[in-house]
């Protein structure tokens, strides 16, 4: 099974506000991608993408954040995610 087909089984099986979060990241990924392929290289040679990894990718937008925003993150971010994005009840441990 192609990766391409195992993402379209999992959104099959997925819940609409989960497809939508992928849509937007897919989408943003994208633009992203289009922008650097247009800044990069030719309008002729746009067949020719960036082999960068997807966390290559993620480390470039990252880098791009300033320290100063991080440090705003709160320390227990990953743990309580859903604490931050949804309001779930916020683990203590």
């Amino acid at each position: 099974m192609t990766a391409k087909e195992e993402l379209m089984k999992e959104i099959a099986q997925a819940p609409d506000f989960l497809v939508e979060e992928v849509l937007n990241f897919l989408l943003f990924i994208k633009n992203r991608l289009k922008q650097r392929v247009s800044e990069n290289t030719p309008v002729e040679s746009n067949q020719n993408l960036p082999s960068q990894s997807f966390l290559e990718f993620i480390d470039e937008i990252s880098l791009q954040i300033p320290q100063e925003e991080w440090v705003k993150l709160p320390n227990d971010l990953a743990a309580n995610l859903d604490y931050y994005l949804y309001g779930s009840p916020k683990n203590e441990e």
